[in-house]
């Protein structure tokens, strides 16, 4: 092939499509099988790669044909701002699966922005703001009362708890959206930089009390206007990071309901501050949160001891502790059900039926192959 065969790319696109994804020359040549010397002569400029070579490259970027092919690398946003509790050479730098999940969220929301125009449905703005100096008590007392939380204490079932508190949360004018956030040892994120604030909360592998923390920490983030990619480790030293897991720790656990729970006022008779492991457990189901969350806000409220906290959070806080111990094989209509939400699934739906999109558009929204479609449809008619 001669170089009049080759295709005429910015060599300052082809850098900024691998950088910005976080791989390495290396990497590059070892997932696509362009030899370091070819890549360098591409990237400097000093040749243009063919039509197999870009096609190639685009995958491995994540890129389309179309953004290789621009003239200059195209501005875009940001990740949210690293607030992982790591050494700080770490903080700053993530896998490619981390960024691409951010990415993926934004693009998610622009969809559902799409969607909720065409259907005629006005975009929510979100109206609450507070600072570290808000008083938490008198925040998450609003938010519970405007969301009417309390109902969702009659639902038995934890999943359907965690979908109800998603629901919410997203009437608020938030995009919640389920990740695959498989790296990095990330929680979960949010992003305030969006028409709609985003929030992000881990997809696999995690029990749905922990992602009902992690929903709440994340709303935390979106009342400061501060966004961020999140471990909700409690030894963080971010006083950000220790106001969004206080928030969400009183919005899921009121202190009123708490020093008013039956088991809490005998444990204060008996000024025992050592639980069993049963009440801790009455206590989480009770408030639909993990014990470790229960003995942060026991804790907090002087009803244990730190150094049973300390124990008890050494003992539990291991890689395998709060993690789902039965995960189930893929079911893509139920993956992509969680992780766009109900609310996006059902508008892009609503958008096929009113024949304002094609069924080729409904597989894009959706993000799935056509085989794929009538499954997720009744799975989603099923609840």
């Amino acid at each position: 092939m001669t170089e009049k065969d080759k295709i005429p790319v910015s060599n300052k696109v082809l850098i900024w499509a691998r950088e910005s994804i976080a791989q390495t020359k290396n990497y590059v040549v070892e997932k696509t099988g362009i030899n370091l010397r070819r890549l360098n002569q591409i990237e400097s400029g000093e040749k243009h790669p063919d039509l197999d070579e870009l096609k190639t490259l685009a995958k491995t970027y994540k890129r389309t044909l179309a953004v290789l092919l621009l003239h200059e690398p195209p501005i875009e946003k940001p990740l949210p701002k690293d607030r992982r509790t790591l050494d700080s050479k770490e903080l700053g730098n993530f896998h490619e699966k981390t960024i691409l999940a951010v990415r993926k969220a934004r693009a998610f929301t622009q969809s559902l922005i799409e969607l909720k125009k065409d259907a005629g449905i006005s975009i929510n703005k979100f109206k609450y703001s507070a600072n570290l100096k808000t008083n938490i008590s008198e925040i998450s007392q609003k938010i519970r009362l405007d969301l009417n939380l309390n109902e969702v204490r009659q639902l038995e079932n934890i999943n359907d708890i965690l979908d109800t508190y998603i629901e919410k949360v997203e009437s608020l004018g938030i995009a919640v959206f389920q990740m695959s956030l498989t790296q990095d040892n990330l929680r979960g994120f949010s992003i305030v930089d969006e028409e709609i604030p985003i929030i992000g909360i881990k997809r696999g592998g995690e029990k749905s009390t922990s992602k009902i923390f992690t929903l709440f920490h994340e709303l935390g983030h979106i009342l400061l206007n501060t966004g961020g990619l999140c471990d909700l480790s409690i030894k963080t030293t971010s006083e950000v990071e220790k106001w969004c897991n206080a928030f969400a720790a009183e919005i899921l656990v009121p202190k009123s309901d708490l020093l008013n729970n039956h088991l809490v006022q005998k444990y204060r008779f008996e000024e025992n501050k050592i639980w069993a492991k049963k009440d801790l457990i009455e206590l989480s189901n009770y408030f639909h949160v993990g014990p470790l969350a229960i003995l942060r806000s026991l804790l907090t409220n002087k009803l244990t001891t730190s150094k049973y906290y300390n124990d008890k959070h050494e003992a539990w806080n291991k890689p395998t502790f709060g993690r789902s111990k039965n995960p189930e094989g893929r079911n893509i209509a139920k993956e992509t059900i969680k992780e766009k939400g109900r609310n996006y699934i059902s508008l892009a739906f609503l958008a096929y039926d009113k024949n304002r999109i094609d069924i080729k558009d409904l597989s894009d929204f959706l993000g799935i192959k056509l085989s794929y479609i009538s499954k997720t449809r009744e799975l989603l008619n099923s609840r």
